[in-house]
C-alpha cells in the first residue's frame, strides 16, 4: 500500500504520493502574471510562500481567461499543493478521488477500485513553465 491522492481531470484518473501531495486547500486569491503560459493561473501566497497556480484542466483555463465579472466567485475550488524537489506547484481544475492509502505502486501506477491509475506527471508541468519569455 502507498499513501496519496486519486484525482480526476476531466475523464482521466492521475494519482500523486503523499511524498509529492502535500496538501488540499481552498482557492486562494491568484495575482496574474502578464505573458505567462495559458496553463499557469498565476501566482498565490499559500501558508507565506508565493507558489505558482496551474490549471490542469481545460475547463479550468477557459474559465479563467474570461473576465473577472463574467465569473461566479467560487473560493471552496479544491487546490492541490505539491512539493517536487524542493519546488511547491498548486494544482487546480482537478476533482479530489480520494485520498489515504492506495493498493501498492504497480510501475508507475496505483489501484483503486479496480482500476489502474497512472502517476500524474508534475515534472513536465514544472517544466513547462520554466519555458518562455515570462520565466526568469
Amino acid at each position: 500500500m502507498t499513501g496519496g491522492v486519486v484525482f480526476r481531470v476531466a475523464d482521466a484518473l492521475f494519482f500523486l504520493p503523499a511524498t509529492v501531495a502535500r496538501k488540499v486547500l481552498p482557492m486562494p486569491d491568484v495575482a496574474r502574471v502578464p505573458g505567462a503560459p495559458e496553463d499557469l493561473v498565476g501566482i498565490a501566497l499559500v501558508e507565506g510562500e508565493i507558489v505558482p497556480v496551474v490549471a490542469v484542466g481545460e475547463l479550468e483555463r477557459r474559465a479563467e481567461r474570461r473576465p473577472k465579472s463574467d465569473r461566479s466567485r467560487v473560493d471552496n475550488r479544491p487546490m492541490l499543493v505539491c512539493s517536487y524537489l524542493g519546488e511547491t506547484i498548486a494544482l487546480v481544475g482537478l476533482d479530489m478521488v480520494v485520498t489515504g492509502h492506495l493498493d501498492g505502486l504497480e510501475g508507475n501506477r496505483v489501484t483503486h477500485e479496480g482500476v489502474h491509475v497512472p502517476i500524474f506527471d508534475v515534472a513536465g508541468v514544472m517544466s513547462r513553465l520554466r519555458e518562455g519569455r515570462w520565466a526568469v
